[in-house]
């Protein structure tokens, strides 16, 4: 089977670029019974830290053009079975429709992979995004996406040719998480790390308003690409305690490195306002980092949060003092620090690893090129 896949590879850093790398990594270890054919369409035009709309209009229209030109190019030279199509919606609708139009010519069937936790609330602003969204839907053959309650929606919502699957840890990422199992790892006390793009709508500023009113809190280590107007708020925010010098932004750094950091350090903090499968949980799970995280997309389930055997604390969205609280205690509490460690190592390799998650792909596109349709 041909598979052509649409996706960003890193660099930049980025969730759907993790994804995408480990699949392919993933797939030079196994049989070749998938011919996988890779366009990277990582969008080198605005930085990854903008939050400008017109920047990310203009620069999306030109990404959006030049991808759609190469794209039908390998439609028509490679005639794939199946195109699988990541999107984090938004601007990048547009282009997602123009994709599938192509691939429609060809009669290529296409599963839209919906790379974010917004689909709930989009339906219920019932917005432009939510009317394109729905159309692109309408033209693909099946969609994926890697939270229950997208799926839920989409459900109520009439479409049948929806499936939920999780994002997969990386295969080295993996076996470190096995060499942990039975080790208690030497950790950097009281401190708490940040991965990520470091933006407002991560909650990075109710972070740091949090930590600077917790005087336990002995190092908090900002990891990811910041603007510098953005540095600047942190900062300042910062110095109302011991003058900031607790904080640390360490720019963005390799994957070996952040990992280090995760196994270093007790407490991972990811307080965004919007997620769908953020990658960098499953890995600070793996590297044995207890976890605090806002209860958006699938965190909840990912840190098992309403089962007898949690791997992590949920706060709800923009909530400084249950941040604040959540920080405060778990930081004083060392046997359940200990207890979220073990927990999720031993969660992640149970359900997240590349080779299970690869099975539910390789079942969709068997079933999508066997099909050799479109939904109408």
């Amino acid at each position: 089977m041909k598979v052509l896949l649409i996706a960003p590879l890193p660099p930049p850093v980025g969730g759907i670029a993790s994804v995408t790398d480990n699949l392919v990594n993933f797939l030079k270890t196994t049989p070749k019974e998938i011919e996988l054919i890779v366009y990277n369409n990582t969008h080198h035009f605005r930085p990854v830290t903008s939050e400008s709309f017109l920047i990310r209009m203009f620069t999306g229209i030109l990404n959006s053009l030049k991808t759609y030109w190469k794209v039908s190019k390998i439609i028509r030279k490679e005639v794939p079975d199946v195109l699988h199509l990541a999107s984090s919606a938004s601007l990048a609708l547009f282009k997602d429709y123009l994709i599938i139009k192509a691939a429609n010519r060809k009669r290529v069937p296409v599963v839209m992979h919906w790379h974010l936790g917004r689909i709930p609330s989009m339906k219920d602003k019932h917005n432009w995004e939510w009317r394109i969204l729905k159309t692109v839907i309408q033209k693909s053959a099946c969609s994926i996406v890697i939270d229950h309650k997208s799926l839920n929606t989409l459900v109520e919502e009439g479409f049948r040719q929806v499936v939920q699957i999780s994002n997969p840890l990386a295969l080295d990422i993996e076996k470190k998480a096995r060499e942990f199992m039975g080790i208690n790892r030497l950790r950097q006390k009281d401190r708490l790390i940040f991965v990520g793009h470091i933006i407002k709508s991560k909650g990075v500023v109710e972070l740091m308003e949090a930590c600077s009113q917790i005087d336990q809190i002995s190092e908090l280590i900002m990891i990811g690409p910041c603007q510098k107007e953005t540095r600047d708020t942190l900062i300042k925010v910062a110095k109302n305690r011991d003058d900031g010098k607790w904080l640390c932004f360490t720019g963005q750094l390799n994957q070996d490195q952040v990992l280090e950091y995760m196994a270093q350090s007790p407490i991972l903090v990811l307080p965004s306002y919007t997620e769908g499968f953020p990658m960098v949980i499953i890995e600070a799970m793996a590297m044995g980092c207890a976890v605090i995280a806002t209860d958006v997309g699938e965190i909840p389930d990912i840190l098992a949060i309403n089962t007898r055997l949690p791997c992590g604390i949920c706060i709800p969205v923009q909530n400084m003092e249950r941040l604040k609280d959540a920080i405060d205690s778990l930081i004083r509490d060392q046997n359940t620090l200990e207890t979220f460690s073990k927990r999720g190592v031993d969660r992640v390799l149970m359900n997240y690893t590349m080779e299970k998650i690869y099975k539910k792909y390789r079942t969709v596109w068997a079933d999508v090129g066997k099909k050799g349709q479109l939904t109408k």
